[in-house]
């Protein structure tokens, strides 16, 4: 939500000088309550339009660098981005490495392309022959491309990334390349631009990864937060695959809700934090379940180890120590 910056006494003298120049203000309502907001000052507008399913804003500004917002809603700051993006998806990548391998002869359905008689009647037996480097991955969302960013650190077999809205990636290829990096161009990715809720049915006890990267719940995506989801989610991952959620802010009523929903979904789910500087009303949150992997028992050796053997010294925020400290959660989120 964008308005002319309307207090009656500008507290600072940037924010006076800014009203005397008809800037923009970005101003951000809370989606649990109507009476907290957060703005930024718009230092220039990048882009705003719409696509098939939601509006679209890129601007410019001092304290959060390049703001991606959909409907409303900030999605990402180029400042800040990298802390959100790691989180979401190194644990899940370290949690997995060197587990062992799903029993062969997982099941995959034909491509969800084909009419639904025939996704009914086919299904393709593949021997996992990939190794614990070699991994199928799925990302639901992510059009912005900076979890692809990050996927493409491991040596993966496939890469395959779901979002409705080809807009979205499209806009942000041209407007936010630093966020992806390049990864848009990784020969291993497949990009399908297709409801996830439908993708997702298509495979069974197929995907080593699968990071949920979605919007809030709002409008379109108001289904991909509800339990059969979740439930698609874990049947399409192997035995031990790994699936990342980002889940909201910790303090959120539907958030909390959510994060209550995967605990009776998955046989494991642990749950780790961050502060996200563009999300400034809570710390964020990041989910992770499996059907087979007790993440308590992998040990700080352990995720250490997997940091190293994959080179990710050079990460900006994700570290074994931040893994270890960003899961102790406050007493009344435990439970």
């Amino acid at each position: 939500m964008r308005k002319k910056f309307l207090f009656a006494y500008p507290s600072s003298p940037a924010a006076r000088a800014a009203s005397r120049q008809g800037k923009n203000w970005f101003f951000e309502v809370s989606t649990e309550s109507p009476t907290l907001t957060w703005g930024v000052l718009i230092e220039k507008e990048i882009y705003s339009g719409k696509s098939k399913y939601q509006k679209i804003e890129i601007f410019d500004t001092k304290e959060f660098g390049r703001i991606l917002a959909l409907d409303g809603l900030v999605q990402l700051s180029t400042k800040y981005e990298f802390v959100y993006h790691q989180m979401l998806t190194h644990p899940a990548f370290l949690y997995h490495s060197n587990s062992r391998a799903a029993a062969k002869g997982a099941k995959r359905t034909s491509s969800s392309s084909l009419p639904s008689l025939l996704l009914r009647k086919s299904s393709v037996r593949e021997e996992d022959k990939s190794s614990s480097t070699s991994k199928n991955i799925l990302i639901l969302g992510g059009g912005d491309g900076g979890v692809l960013r990050e996927a493409v650190k491991y040596p993966v077999k496939e890469i395959f990334l779901v979002d409705m809205d080809k807009k979205v990636i499209d806009i942000s290829k041209k407007y936010l390349s630093s966020v992806s990096g390049g990864a848009f161009q990784d020969k291993r990715l497949k990009i399908f631009n297709e409801n996830a809720l439908r993708f997702v049915k298509n495979y069974k006890n197929y995907f080593d990864i699968i990071i949920n990267d979605l919007t809030d719940p709002n409008g379109h995506s108001l289904a991909l937060w509800q339990a059969r989801f979740y439930k698609d989610i874990l049947g399409a991952l192997k035995e031990n695959g790994v699936a990342a959620f980002q889940t909201a802010l910790l303090k959120e009523k539907f958030a909390k809700r959510t994060r209550k929903k995967l605990k009776q979904i998955f046989p494991f789910l642990k749950i780790h934090k961050a502060f996200v500087g563009c999300f400034p009303f809570n710390e964020h949150t990041f989910s992770f379940g499996s059907k087979k992997i007790d993440f308590d028992k992998i040990s700080f050796k352990k995720i250490k180890e997997r940091y190293k053997k994959f080179n990710l010294q050079a990460l900006g925020y994700y570290s074994p120590e931040i893994h270890f400290s960003s899961a102790a959660l406050p007493k009344d989120e435990r439970s």
